[in-house]
């Protein structure tokens, strides 16, 4: 009943079926070969837009140096490479020698880097520029140190002066994955001046800069500095000569003067007329270009105006065996020495720590070799622990003293009316700290002491009545904290 709804044969028309699998194949095919070609143009793309950047500088040591003939395995010239990159080679290096003609003396210098020699010469030039041959060396990230060393300079002469070089970009190549690249340097890059000496020499300089007043005391009194060098060799130094002109009327007779060295003291003698010589009792090797600072102290130096130099030294040279002095003399201090001052001497306190008012700190204050000093300014350092302060008062010879008393950031800083200051005589004057204490809490202390002075700061004034002076000339200092604790 239902056969009108299909096809009759008289009208049905007969086709080929269609071949879906090789359309899919040949899509396939098409979207494989596009996704391809879009990745290498993607990834050249990319790598034109991102190149890996690659950097490094040269440094070169461009200071003259002096070296003696006889020294072997020294360094002539020194530089760096400074490399950003790592897995970085050392492809190509020229160096141009000036100064030097003779073939078989360039053919002794050796290339180290880091203490290891790099391959050799690979020729010289007519111009006297070094090719050498390094196979790629790899450097290190950063700093990379060279030295070019003779190897044994026999055949170096006195009176020789050479000069090292890298003239041109073309003379160092760096490599990095087969990517040649050149330091970011402006050529050409050159030392100093090398002579080449036959012995060695001592430099000397003034170290003490100011022309400053000292006090006639027991106590050494520094009245110089000076530093000292060798050139062109390490030597031996086993006396230092100095000598003083004195300025006064009245003849002055032999002084005593130390000499300190790191800290220590290496020799003392009693001057000659003006001349003070010291002899080591133990030499010091100076070391080339290094300095050593020398300090002259002298003892209970009589008033009067006095200049110091520096006249000679005695030294052996440890390469070439020659007696070496200074080429010329030179000047030191001007000093004027004072034969009085004032001195500061603590006093004894309890050291238990209470609620309320408490002494902190107990001076004593006379003058030596004047009648009568003025005190302009004072100045405690004060360091507290697990309490706090209330109030403070200044008391001297047992009464209040009123001035101007600032505590701040731990400084407690005493300052007396400029018309009016603090009197000091021949007889001690005890001047007494005191502050009311409050909050004490378990372990808690107070730390006290005098700020002392140097050359440049004023923590101390006084005064003899026509010029001002801080503490940094007056014996005795620093003096013992005074400490309060619970």
């Amino acid at each position: 009943m239902f056969e009108h709804l299909g096809p009759t044969p008289e009208v049905s028309i007969s086709k080929k079926p269609t071949n879906y699998k090789m359309y899919l194949s040949l899509l396939s095919f098409a979207v494989v070969v596009f996704i391809f070609a879009s990745a290498i143009g993607q990834g050249q793309h990319s790598r034109a837009l991102e190149p890996e950047a690659l950097s490094a500088q040269v440094l070169v040591d461009s200071s003259d140096k002096k070296i003696v003939n006889t020294t072997k395995n020294f360094p002539i010239f020194s530089f760096a490479i400074d490399i950003d990159n790592s897995d970085t080679s050392l492809y190509k290096l020229n160096i141009l020698v000036d100064g030097i003609y003779d073939l078989d003396l360039i053919g002794d210098l050796k290339l180290f880097h880091e203490d290891v020699q790099l391959g050799g010469i690979h020729k010289i030039d007519t111009q006297g520029k070094i090719h050498f041959d390094l196979s790629e060396y790899k450097l290190n990230q950063g700093l990379n140190n060279f030295s070019l060393f003779f190897n044994n300079g026999q055949n170096i002469k006195s009176g020789s002066i050479l000069s090292f070089s890298i003239e041109s970009q073309e003379d160092i190549f760096l490599m990095k994955d087969d990517h040649i690249f050149k330091p970011d340097n402006v050529f050409p890059i050159s030392s100093g001046l090398v002579s080449i000496i036959n012995q060695g020499s001592v430099a000397a300089s003034n170290a003490y800069v100011l022309n400053d007043f000292l006090i006639n005391s027991d106590v050494p009194q520094q009245i110089a500095s000076f530093k000292l060098s060798s050139i062109g060799e390490r030597v031996s130094l086993d006396k230092i000569k100095l000598a003083y002109n004195n300025f006064s009327d009245e003849d002055v007779e032999d002084l005593d003067f130390i000499l300190i060295h790191n800290n220590k003291l290496i020799a003392q003698t009693r001057s000659v007329e003006g001349k003070i010589n010291f002899d080591l009792s133990k030499s010091i090797v100076l070391n080339d270009l290094n300095r050593e600072t020398f300090y002259l102290h002298a003892l209970a130096m009589p008033a009067g105006e006095y200049k110091f130099y520096l006249e000679a030294v005695e030294a052996e040279g440890l390469l070439s065996g020659f007696d070496i002095d200074l080429s010329v003399r030179v000047d030191l201090s001007k000093v004027e020495a004072r034969d009085y001052f004032i001195e500061f001497k603590s006093g004894d306190l309890d050291k238990k720590l209470s609620e309320g008012w408490n002494k902190l700190y107990s001076l004593n204050i006379k003058t030596k070799g004047i009648d009568i000093a003025y005190l302009n300014k004072i100045t405690w350092q004060v360091d507290k622990q697990n309490l706090d302060i209330d109030a403070i008062e200044i008391w001297k010879n047992g009464e209040p003293y009123i001035t101007n008393v600032v505590l701040k950031d731990n400084k407690l800083i005493v300052k007396m009316d400029g018309l009016d200051p603090m009197n000091i005589f021949k007889d001690n004057t005890e001047i007494l700290l005191l502050a009311n204490l409050k909050d004490l809490g378990k372990k808690a202390s107070i730390q006290t002491f005098i700020v002392g002075d140097d050359a440049d700061s004023s923590n101390i004034s006084w005064s003899d009545g026509e010029s001002f002076y801080n503490s940094y000339k007056i014996p005795y200092l620093p003096l013992e904290p005074s400490i309060l604790s619970n």
